[in-house]
This record gives C-alpha cells, structure tokens and sequence, in this order.
C-alpha cells in the first residue's frame, strides 16, 4: 500500500509543488508511512543531483516536522531514522524504475523539494491531520 503513496506523493511535489500538497490522496496514512514517504522524496531528489546540504536540511525539517506532530498527539515515534533510509531507497528506486513518467517533471520535482525543505509546520499538520 505504500507504494501507491509514496508515486501520489513524488507526483504531488512535481504537479503541486509539496509532497504534502495533496493531503486527501494520503487520508489514512500512518505517521510511519509519512516517514517513509518523506525519505522517498529525499530518495528521489537525490537522484535529481540535490546538493547534500538541501539533502540533510529536508531530512532535518521532516524530522522536526514528524517529531513534533507526534509530541502534540501523543504518538511515540521512535524509528525515523530506519524508515526514512527506507523510504530513501524506495525514492531512488521509483524514480530510476519510472524515470519516462519522473523525468520529465524533474525540475517541478526538485522545486517541490526545495519548497518542503522550508515547509511551515502549519502545512505539515494539516497534511498529516487529514
């Protein structure tokens, strides 16, 4: 089931411009499975040749994000790491596996990246609140 997840996700950040853009498609999704997704976009941009630092900063501003969503819910999420690496290699994956349906979009991809790496947590909540 992630999978379709993490492909509206990727699509959302390159049609959209956030991976968190497009809560309703992701209604019912864990907080885990948001970790993963997360790492998929980090995956993806990697593949896209994302500087390092943009890298690090997006993983950090999801942690951050996630961390505190779960704090104000009382949900304990003691595996983001893991999951996000997982969601990493995912990322890597679809975008190599789907580069006719990704590339094209790789500008639109990479602004969406660059957009959820400063996300307000005010879009993050609401994303994961629907």
């Amino acid at each position: 089931m992630i999978l379709p997840k993490m492909s509206a996700a990727l699509l959302s950040m390159s049609f959209l411009g956030s991976a968190y853009a497009s809560a309703e498609l992701h209604s019912g999704t864990s907080l885990d499975q948001w970790i993963v997704i997360c790492g998929a976009a980090n995956g993806a941009a990697e593949v896209f040749q994302a500087p390092p630092d943009d890298l690090a900063l997006h993983r950090t501003t999801s942690r951050t994000h996630i961390g505190r969503y779960a704090a104000e819910n009382g949900v304990s999420v003691l595996e983001f790491e893991p999951l996000f690496e997982r969601g990493q290699t995912e990322g890597r994956r679809l975008i190599t596996s789907r580069s006719t349906l990704f590339a094209p979009r790789k500008s639109a991809l990479l602004d969406g990246f660059h957009h959820d790496k400063h996300i307000p947590y005010v879009d993050v909540r609401r994303a994961l609140s629907a």
